[in-house]
């Protein structure tokens, strides 16, 4: 059997099924659930009969090794297996039941190849051995091929020639119209659809022909973040991706490298290349497959710090580590050790570095994130301070640490940030994003000022108090905790709003949706704006500060855990 015929059992396996299917739709007795599949998802009367139409259509015309949700691993016909074949009957099974129009049959193909052609020679085969896809909407006609090699196509309804198909080209995330896998959705997922980060957010409840949509330039991403993608619901769809140009990865930009196994499980993020890296940024870790090139931060006020910086640069030395330096850093080495024997540079280009390394404690995290700005460059910190809350590691694990990174095998955590503009008669002014917290603080000691306080344009109410602290989650643990402020978790997707000793009782801590808009306007005297413990401006009467959530975010090497980290705050 050559490929020609290959493609020719494809078609026939795929319009058998769909010819036994179409009489089920509206059926009532189709929705009843008859067994629990191998796939360990309970199966429905509809499935059971599309699949065995789909074996028996295969059994006439070869004899393969077949692998589907509700048999699992099956050989058919006679003599020894050639071909595997993963099939998909219905995807889309409940949009099937309600006759909703997207619900499709998907096939795979491939060759059992090396000395084995029977169930032992599918044990060393994945998803990158299937050479041929096919993706049918039963309901519109519509049907997808794929074919390793030789690109992707589509032949709708009607017409008599197949169309070759591509990924679109958009390039960023606000003009993309995204697929997102509806069941089970993760806290990251759903703050991405309410973020509007993107254009539009589809649900069709169909993966195979989702993922044929981004093929064809319909959807420019499709994403399922939870370890739920199966590779019967993608093995078609996934050839006829590649062939048409996209990118197909887990959240954290590996490879699928799916075994050709019924409890095979992986998350997905799929399309052109432009978006890809963006939304592994999102929703994964996409520095994990970077080539590494760190950037040493340090407090230099301790000698211990600094002795810590000489090791860690021996030890990257050892591994090959390409580092640099932050140049005031750099200038006192120089008096301490040979640098000249060292192959570490002055760090002048941020575009150069993919970690930055900062040993320190809090203070030394919130200077790295300013210099950070925009930048998506993961922070590993290591704590040589005095509280160090928003460090991850210990001084001892500083070389796990790097080990971590350099290896790829560590998680990245996204912290918010929130941005401050400041309004005047003269016009607008940006101020630098706060990963703790924006404060508005009297300029007088023991001088009370008076804040109006709006939320998504709606005044809350008149503050009389010292001064007033908008925190991110991760600054509730700073200096809203002291000043009477709730803790959040780093993840949630909140703002506090903390008065500083407050004339009223009743002016009590705020918290609100991360997506809000805070204004916040000085009605009386003069106040300071001050970010993560730097005086940025000067405000007088009448101006007023707009402090929303930032579009960038700091990014961490995740360590310790947050609870954990809480009880350092008993104990300092």
């Amino acid at each position: 059997m050559d490929k020609d015929e290959m493609f020719h059992i494809a078609r026939k396996v795929v319009e058998s099924i769909e010819k036994g299917v179409k009489p089920l739709i509206g059926w009532e007795g189709s929705e009843e659930v008859v067994k629990i599949g191998a796939d360990g998802t309970p199966t429905k009367r509809i499935d059971v009969i599309a699949e065995n139409i789909g074996i028996n259509t295969i059994e006439r015309h070869c004899s393969a090794v077949v692998i589907s949700e509700e048999i699992g691993v099956k050989k058919v016909g006679e003599g020894a297996p050639e071909y595997i074949v993963v099939l998909d009957p219905i995807d889309g099974t409940y949009n099937a039941l309600n006759n909703l129009p997207i619900y499709a049959v998907s096939i795979a193909i491939g060759k059992i190849a090396g000395k084995y052609r029977g169930l032992e020679g599918v044990r060393g085969m994945s998803i990158e051995d299937l050479e041929l896809g096919i993706v049918k909407n039963i309901a519109t006609g519509e049907i997808y091929y794929g074919r390793v090699n030789k690109g992707a196509y589509i032949l709708e309804k009607n017409d008599r020639e197949w169309k070759k198909i591509e990924v679109s080209n958009t390039k960023d995330l606000k003009d993309a119209t995204v697929g997102v896998f509806a069941y089970g959705l993760t806290t990251n997922t759903l703050n991405f659809i309410k973020d509007r980060k993107v254009r539009r957010i589809r649900i069709f409840g169909s993966v195979a022909l989702e993922m044929c949509y981004v093929a064809r330039g319909a959807l420019d991403a499709f994403i399922n973040v939870n370890e739920t993608t199966r590779l019967c619901d993608i093995a078609g769809s996934y050839v006829i991706l590649r062939e048409s140009g996209g990118v197909i990865t887990d959240r954290d930009g590996r490879p699928l490298d799916m075994k050709l196994d019924i409890g095979e499980r992986r998350s997905l993020i799929c399309s052109n290349r432009a978006l890809h890296r963006k939304l592994i940024g999102i929703f994964g870790n996409k520095w994990a497959l970077k080539p590494t090139k760190f950037a040493i931060i340090s407090r230099i006020d301790r000698e211990e710090a600094l002795d810590l910086v000489v090791q860690v640069m021996d030890y990257l030395e050892s591994r090959g580590i390409d580092y640099l330096l932050e140049e005031e850093l750099y200038n006192i080495l120089k008096d301490r050790i040979d640098i000249g024997r060292y192959r570490c540079k002055v760090m002048r280009d941020l575009r150069e570095v993919s970690h930055m390394l900062v040993i320190g404690g809090d203070g030394t995290v919130l200077r790295a994130s300013r210099l950070i700005g925009k930048n998506e460059i993961p922070i590993i910190s290591i704590d040589m301070g005095t509280v160090g809350f928003l460090t991850e590691f210990s001084r001892d694990e500083v070389f796990k640490a790097i080990d971590m990174v350099i290896q790829g095998n560590y998680e990245i955590e996204r912290r918010t940030k929130c941005s401050c503009v400041v309004k005047s008669r003269e016009g607008q002014k940006l101020l630098p994003d706060a990963l703790n917290e924006v404060v508005l603080i009297t300029k007088s000691p023991a001088k009370m000022v008076h804040f109006q306080v709006y939320i998504n344009g709606e005044f809350v109410e008149e503050v009389r108090a010292d001064g007033i602290i908008v925190s991110t989650p991760t600054g509730s643990t700073a200096y809203s905790l002291s000043a009477g402020g709730p803790i959040l978790e780093p993840s949630m997707d909140a703002f506090v709003i903390v008065p500083i000793c407050p004339f009223k009782l009743f002016s009590r801590p705020l918290v609100v949706d991360g997506n809000s808009e805070i204004l916040i306007k000085i009605a009386k005297k003069s106040a300071l704006v001050v970010i993560d413990g730097n005086v940025e401006e000067t405000l007088k009467k009448g101006e007023e500060v707009v402090i929303r959530k930032s579009d960038a975010y700091a990014y961490f090497v995740k360590g310790r855990k947050f609870y954990s980290k809480l009880k350092k705050l008993g104990s300092s």
